[in-house]
């Protein structure tokens, strides 16, 4: 099933949105969508009343002349946007809570939003929305090139079962990419008290990458899909360093186009927050898209449950 078939595009209204529509263009138009969302979320759709006093004229419904506005983006940014089953939405609440609801309410596969670069910390909404999305979080930088494509997609494993639904649904995302290539790698270190096996730090060192390396191609052969290259590399990660160092050099050195994070899903309420690596991944100032990916079902049986209580 495709990742994309229900997409929403989160739209905040500056200038960060063209950059955000012409990303999103590039993922709809080889994600085999179904049903294409559009949404802006505005704390009040109400407008001053000192202004309306002043100008009359300005009484008409500000949700209409927003959705005008943005209709007339997504139609410049969007290819062939009018061949598409396509709806955009004006609400008014909460950004992040009302995007939560509303990927709930119509059942998405995957949330669009725009990620700052340069540095600058990743706003509370798109991080609100990473953690307590029901479904997959794709951050597009403000700064991506526009002829950027997606050849080149890391995807840091630890083999837990959340690792194997983000690697089986990256072979589906690269499927779709001509000449990708997915390079799937486990961050590892050498434990404190190496010293006590009578062997050098680089001694264990190459010890763990070698068993870090069989386990990564048992874990790839073990999705049962061959027919799509997956180059597998065992990460040492540095005495100083974090996963998190680990994960941002390699993407460098391998030029990376896309990070396929997984979320934490070992127990009930993991999903529901984002992991240590993720949060400095999207806060850091690497200059590539990251997906967040969930496993819908998890997700939507975890809101379900609030529901009920």
């Amino acid at each position: 099933m495709s990742l994309f078939r229900r997409t929403l595009v989160a739209l905040d209204g500056s200038e960060k949105d063209k950059k955000l529509l012409e990303h999103a263009s590039t993922h709809i138009a080889m994600g085999k969508v179904e049903k294409l969302y559009f949404i802006h979320v505005q704390k009040s759709l109400n407008l001053p009343q000192e202004l309306t006093d002043k100008y009359p004229d300005m009484l008409s419904p500000l949700d209409e002349s927003i959705g005008k506005t943005m209709d007339t983006l997504i139609h410049k940014y969007i290819k062939n946007i009018d061949s598409y089953n396509y709806e955009l939405m004006i609400e008014e609440g909460d950004p992040a809570e009302t995007i939560i609801k509303m990927s709930k309410r119509k059942q998405v596969d995957i949330v669009i939003i725009g990620k700052n670069s340069s540095g600058e910390r990743t706003g509370s909404v798109a991080r609100k929305v990473a953690s307590f999305a029901p479904c997959s979080v794709l951050f597009a930088p403000e700064l991506l090139p526009e002829d950027r494509t997606t050849p080149n997609i890391l995807l840091p494993l630890n083999f837990s079962d959340s690792s194997k639904e983000a690697l089986e649904q990256t072979e589906e995302l690269a499927k779709l990419v001509k000449d990708s290539k997915v390079i799937a790698i486990n961050c590892f270190r050498v434990p404190q008290g190496y010293s006590s096996t009578g062997k050098s730090y680089d001694e264990v060192a190459k010890i763990l990458s070698e068993i870090s390396e069989k386990k990564l191609d048992n874990f790839v052969a073990q999705t049962g899909n061959s027919n799509h290259d997956i180059t597998t590399e065992p990460i040492l990660i540095g005495e100083d360093e974090s996963k998190f160092d680990a994960i941002y050099k390699t993407a460098k050195k391998v030029s990376a186009d896309l990070i396929v994070v997984g979320s934490k899903s070992r127990t009930f309420m993991a999903s529901m927050v984002l992991s240590s690596t993720a949060e400095k991944l999207l806060s850091s100032d690497i200059n590539l898209p990251i997906l967040i990916y969930k496993s819908k079902g998890k997700a939507l049986d975890i809101f379900n449950f609030f529901d009920r209580i």
